[in-house]
């Protein structure tokens, strides 16, 4: 049985996992104005989908004051831009080669409410907005290649099966929550794809680029969504990788969303 759970749902936001303080997230909205053609002489009204809207919807949320890494001190920002990856598990939590929904969203309000017990707060995001990288993509669905974990070396055999190659391009989101190593902690993150599933036929279809992940032991999480040109060529099976420059181990996740 292939069913989720709440308690299976996993929020990562801008490099932070909200998992510990977030109640609730959505509904998550994907939708098309519908455009409507009513001619004198059509016997039916027809329509035709026009553009999508993609929607976050609201993040409920316990209050925590802990620097840094606490609920006020991640979205006690509105009109900030949030780079998201929620992540469904199937009867547990969020595993490789699930499903995410993934986006760039404005924060709309920051209404703490202190009469509530425990305090709370619910912040409304707006729609996709206009600096998002994915744009051009309509939908925000995809698979999680990578479930939130360290890793110490590159990939060699987990993958994807897309089951067919596609040629509408599509857009990856990472999210880097931790790493370690000694000076300038750096790595790049990839989404790779080959037409099959041999290791050495595996190639870079997206990157990162190297990527500062901290400095002097100390870890700085970061993110970001890179993006496929509309008409590129995805083959059938993609798979994460990291390149490790200085970072000796990258705690991450990753989405891939095809066109």
């Amino acid at each position: 049985m292939s069913r989720s759970l709440n308690k299976n749902v996993r929020v990562y936001d801008n490099g932070y996992d909200l998992s510990g303080h977030a109640r609730t997230i959505g509904p998550l909205k994907w939708g098309y104005e519908a455009g409507v053609f009513d001619a004198m002489s059509d016997a039916h009204k027809s329509s035709l989908a026009g553009q999508a809207t993609i929607g976050l919807g609201t993040l409920n949320v316990i209050f925590d004051n802990t620097a840094t890494t606490g609920s006020h001190a991640r979205l006690s920002n509105p009109g900030g831009s949030h780079t998201v990856v929620v992540a469904a598990g199937m009867e547990a939590a969020p595993a490789n080669n699930g499903i995410a929904f993934t986006g760039q969203f404005l924060q709309k309000d920051y209404p703490v409410d202190m009469t509530a017990n425990p305090t709370v707060f619910s912040i409304d995001f707006d729609d996709t907005h206009g600096a998002a990288g994915n744009l051009l993509y309509a939908s925000p669905w995809g698979v999680l290649l990578h479930a939130s974990g360290a890793e110490t070396a590159v990939n060699s055999t987990t993958y994807h099966d897309g089951t067919a190659a596609s040629t509408t391009g599509g857009f990856m989101v990472y999210q880097v929550l931790t790493a370690a190593g000694t000076g300038a902690i750096t790595a790049a993150i990839k989404v790779q794809d080959s037409v099959d599933t041999t290791d050495g036929n595996f190639a870079d279809l997206l990157s990162s680029g190297v990527i500062n992940c901290g400095s002097g032991g100390v870890a700085v999480p970061t993110y970001g969504l890179v993006a496929l040109a509309p008409s590129a060529t995805v083959k059938r099976y993609t798979r994460w990788q990291v390149a490790f420059t200085l970072a000796t181990s990258v705690t991450f996740v990753l989405a891939f969303c095809r066109g």
